[in-house]
């Protein structure tokens, strides 16, 4: 699927050169981080309710941070975006990277893709991409040492 934008000139559709150049990015984002998200919870309840499976405390904590702030990030985005349309009180970029980075980054992920928020800005989307990279190799060092 490729995004259509106005054009500026006629008003006409024309194709959106962001997503001409990686056109299957954004499944793949949307994929990991549902992945992600419904893995930890699974993990968070597989660990609260089962005698025989303990993840671990840190493992606990962190699920429960990805479970319940990814949510929050993706809601985060949506308002933000909102009132972005709106010329309404908007929420500082710091707010949105500090939610990704306390483990609600799936959300914000998600969130941006879902609704084309900050996707222009490339400082934005590469804090962004580090702090799922950073998680994401985190979690792997934790599982296999």
């Amino acid at each position: 699927m490729i995004d259509r934008v106005p054009s500026s000139e006629s008003g006409e559709l024309t194709r959106d050169p962001l997503s001409m150049k990686f056109p299957g990015v954004k499944k793949i984002w949307l994929t990991l981080c549902a992945s992600w998200f419904i893995g930890s919870v699974a993990i968070l309840v597989a660990s609260l309710s089962a005698i025989s499976f303990k993840a671990g405390l840190w493992a606990e904590v962190y699920c429960l941070a990805v479970g319940f702030l990814s949510p929050v990030a993706f809601c985060v985005y949506g308002w933000d975006k909102w009132k972005a349309e709106r010329e309404g009180r908007r929420v500082s970029e710091k707010t949105l990277h500090l939610l990704a980075i306390a483990g609600g980054w799936p959300g914000a992920v998600a969130g941006q893709q879902w609704f084309r928020h900050k996707t222009l800005k490339p400082f934005f989307r590469t804090v962004l991409l580090l702090t799922a990279v950073l998680h994401v190799t985190f979690v792997a060092t934790c599982f296999f040492l």
